[in-house]
């Protein structure tokens, strides 16, 4: 929680009067997809995540008549070394090999792939534009469209 949810309202909570005092700009959260769908085994995960979401939602309300946008962006798997780390767990503990753990995360989503940090960073560059000026209180999915947050292999 303290990772996940509370850096989050920290970083909010001292951040908010310098946007006020700027006259607006935008929060970004981290949350996940498994703050959409929930993830088995990793309940506190999920439940921060959905967290996230609420605290997301609550900024937006309280903070748009200020000019202050807030949204959530929610990662589906990200290429790289922590996820690594969860899919040579994952293959340990059921005895495959992290080629087939990876095969069975990307054929989770409707894209049948991973996502890049550089997917994340680009949603945050947009959401943190004034082309989305009129963008607050949203959840965005950045994870290739999952169908099936739990895939099996």
């Amino acid at each position: 929680m303290a990772v996940n949810l509370d850096s989050q309202f920290l970083c909010s909570r001292r951040s908010i009067p310098l946007l006020k005092a700027a006259g607006g700009g935008a929060i970004l959260n981290l949350s996940s997809s498994a703050g959409l769908f929930g993830f088995p085994k990793r309940a506190p995960y999920a439940a921060a995540k959905w967290a996230v979401i609420g605290l997301m939602k609550t900024l937006a309300m309280e903070l748009g008549p200020y000019g202050i946008r807030a949204n959530a962006i929610c990662p589906g798997a990200v290429d790289g070394p922590r996820m690594e780390g969860v899919v040579a767990r994952e293959a340990a503990a059921k005895g495959t090999t992290r080629a087939a753990i990876r095969a069975g995360y990307a054929s989770g989503t409707s894209m049948k792939s991973w996502v890049t940090a550089e997917d994340i960073a680009a949603m945050a560059v947009f959401l943190g534009s004034d082309a989305a000026r009129l963008v607050s209180g949203q959840v965005i999915a950045v994870d290739g469209h999952t169908e099936n947050p739990d895939p099996k292999v």
